[in-house]
């Protein structure tokens, strides 16, 4: 059977719904081929194309001269009115919000340590294991899976994390888009944004929407 031919309009279309990833290997191929056009067709949109070519992944961003984009729009260019803001911004309820930061923070960990392994996996029953604590005050175990198995779906859904098929057990890979969407430098910040707040008990109903996780 042929291989199915993608061209610049399938680069396009995924990226603007999410990631592409070295694994979706003729896809990457293309990106790679029409790298210049791409960059060319968002920039006109006011997006940057973010390409990581050695971590294997690239991602489109809201171009802005403020590097903070609190609340800005695109960058604007001298004489012209600013471009509206293409890419929605994803809000992370609380515990999704703790999970991306654990996940941060073991990948940093992972990046330091001497294993020799180029991905950190991670069980389900793992993650379990330590987002327990956060889940509040329950005997319902049930219910504490349920809640994590949520926050897990949440930061899959956003290409953060990437069950792994044909597995006996339930194995997630931390994607290493990961490294760009939360950087070190913001890991403290997000880390003081979350204390104070694990005690609450609106918090443990992960109501309250506390992070964002990029563009």
């Amino acid at each position: 059977m042929n291989e199915p031919v993608y061209s610049i309009r399938h680069v396009i279309v995924q990226l603007v719904r999410g990631p592409i990833y070295q694994e979706d290997s003729l896809l990457w191929a293309r990106l790679l081929m029409d790298r210049g056009e791409v960059e060319s067709h968002f920039h006109r949109m006011g997006l940057e194309l973010v390409l990581e070519e050695e971590a294997g992944y690239a991602f489109l961003r809201n171009e802005s001269s403020d590097e903070t984009e609190d609340e800005g729009d695109a960058a604007v260019i001298e004489g012209e009115a600013p471009l509206p803001r293409l890419m929605r911004r994803n809000p992370l309820s609380f515990l999704p919000t703790v999970l991306l930061l654990e996940l941060r923070e073991r990948l940093l960990r992972h990046d330091q340590s001497v294993d020799g392994t180029d991905h950190l996996y991670l069980e389900f029953k793992e993650i379990v294991e330590f987002m327990r604590s956060y889940c509040g005050e329950t005997g319902n175990e049930k219910k504490v899976e349920n809640k994590i198995s949520a926050a897990v779906k949440r930061l899959t859904d956003l290409s953060l994390l990437r069950q792994i098929p044909n597995r006996s057990e339930v194995i997630y890979r931390v994607e290493p888009i990961l490294r760009a969407k939360l950087p070190i430098d913001q890991i403290e910040a997000v880390r003081d944004r979350l204390k104070g707040q694990l005690g609450s008990e609106e918090n443990t109903d992960d109501e309250d929407e506390e992070s964002e996780a990029g563009e």
